[in-house]
């Protein structure tokens, strides 16, 4: 009877350590620094002519910004660290404009494969629901080591045939990676993003595992709108802008 009691004992130690275990709660941290390297003919003309002078001598100086995700491999958050990019040049008018338009935060949802994004513009706010994109991730047998973790290079495309390529750790078990960049099996240490008029590198430059479960908030401010949907509404009163200034002329 007693050698019973004992086995029960340690069956219940063992249940228990392995609850206890699985329980334990874990987040994730890791800042990116992200270089931006523009093709000056091709992207000029997104500034006046005035302004592209001091375009062609901020991209030649290097575009650098420095982003934070965390995970709690459930949610995740992917903002601009904000104090060290403000304890760096200020005087980059493309920096400047690149923490303009990322001042609000990136959130995926894994529950739901769906990221979301807040803009404000002009005096309309809209968050913008999107699934996560389907890069067609093809996963390549080209290895590397990046800050100690073996990774594993995957390329793919989105639907305008921008090329991605991603570094990704299966040792790390997040799904997860910059922007909003995700769904490979690793977390994605480091990144490449190209498109017509420039091209942005992530590279991990810190990482944290923390045993702490970190609380994000999805956010809920603004218009429910996909990309697409923002765009024609944007588009709308732009032309209903420029109709009256015709009217007026």
């Amino acid at each position: 009877m007693d050698k019973m009691k004992n086995i029960i004992l340690m069956l219940a130690l063992f249940l228990g350590t392995n609850l206890s275990a699985q329980s334990e709660k874990e987040s994730i941290r890791a800042i990116y620094k992200a270089e931006f390297i523009f093709d000056y003919e091709q992207s000029k003309d997104m500034f006046p002519k005035d302004l592209q002078p001091i375009f062609k001598s901020a991209i030649d100086r290097g575009v650098f910004v420095d982003f934070i995700l965390e995970s709690n491999n459930v949610l995740s958050v992917f903002k601009p660290d904000v104090k060290l990019n403000n304890a760096q040049d200020q005087s980059n008018m493309v920096v400047q404009e690149i923490l303009s338009s990322e001042k609000n935060p990136l959130y995926k949802d894994f529950s739901k494969n769906e990221y979301y994004k807040q803009f404000d513009i002009n005096v309309k706010t809209y968050l913008v629901k999107e699934n996560l994109p389907d890069y067609q991730w093809k996963l390549t047998k080209e290895k590397s080591v990046i800050n100690g973790y073996n990774v594993i290079k995957a390329i793919g495309k989105d639907t305008e045939g921008n090329e991605f390529t991603a570094w990704y750790s299966p040792e790390i078990k997040y799904k997860d990676g910059p922007y909003n960049l995700a769904n490979l099996p690793g977390f994605i240490l480091q990144a490449e993003v190209i498109t017509p008029y420039f091209k942005t590198i992530f590279k991990i430059n810190q990482l944290e595992i923390l045993k702490e479960n970190l609380q994000i908030t999805l956010p809920t401010k603004g218009k429910i709108v996909t990309f697409k949907e923002m765009r024609a509404e944007l588009n709308e009163m732009n032309k209903t802008v420029n109709e009256g200034v015709d009217k007026n002329n």
